[in-house]
């Protein structure tokens, strides 16, 4: 029987039938994978409380149709906690980016070890801004919409200090009367974030997300009106 024995992290979980759950599990050789954990809601079972988020597990799991059968999971560490309440929320927001974003069995290594690193980030209490912004931009980029802060769309020139430009997702950037001064977006383009550049860095992200993935209802992001 062959093995799919590898590294993972929960990202969503609903309850099937009595006793079961559904899981979707972000996976280091699979992608992003669902399988049925069969009486996991059951006090004695093996896979009882080891269906957390944000624990890095070591699973299993048997199929070939997209439902899988998990046969095991369990932790690959001792689990750190978050230091607070809000860097918890943003770690449930990077989950429901992943859980809509990434497609299944969508086999990128580069996405789990960037969803592993940013964990680990928020769990440490490094800027959450700035983690989540960074985030973002590199999900962005390795789903193939990366955004282009060096040039302008019109004329391919470098982005100016001091000259303002207005974006739209399927373009990019260009000169305008009114919009974003290119100081913010050459500090974002650098990952040399000022308190100003993280929030325009903010807009620019949310709205690229929105225009490719207009379906998308991100629940925790009721947590950063």
């Amino acid at each position: 029987m062959i093995s799919n024995l590898q590294k993972a992290y929960v990202i969503h979980s609903r309850p099937y039938k009595e006793t079961s759950l559904i899981v979707t599990f972000l996976t280091e050789k699979k992608g992003k994978i669902t399988a049925v954990a069969k009486g996991a809601k059951r006090k004695n079972s093996r896979l009882s409380g080891n269906l957390e988020p944000f624990q890095s597990l070591n699973i299993d799991f048997r199929g070939k149709s997209d439902l899988k059968s998990l046969v095991l999971a369990e932790p690959s560490e001792v689990f750190e906690d978050f230091c607070g309440s809000e860097n918890l929320y943003s770690a449930f927001y990077i989950n429901e980016l992943i859980n809509y974003l990434i497609a299944q069995a969508d086999e990128t290594v580069e996405i789990f070890d960037l969803y592993k690193k940013c964990i680990a980030n928020l769990k440490k209490n490094n800027s959450i801004e700035k983690t989540l912004r960074n985030f973002e931009l590199d999900i962005l980029c390795v789903l193939g919409y990366q955004i282009n802060f060096q040039s302008d769309y019109d004329n391919n020139e470098q982005i100016i200090n001091g000259c303002n430009y207005k974006y739209s997702p399927q373009s990019g950037f260009m000169k305008s009367k009114n919009g974003y001064d290119g100081k913010m977006l050459n500090e974002i383009n650098k990952r040399e974030f000022s308190k100003d550049s993280l929030r325009v860095c903010k807009e620019i992200n949310r709205s690229t997300i929105n225009y490719y993935f207009e379906e998308l209802n991100i629940k925790s992001r009721i947590f950063f009106k």
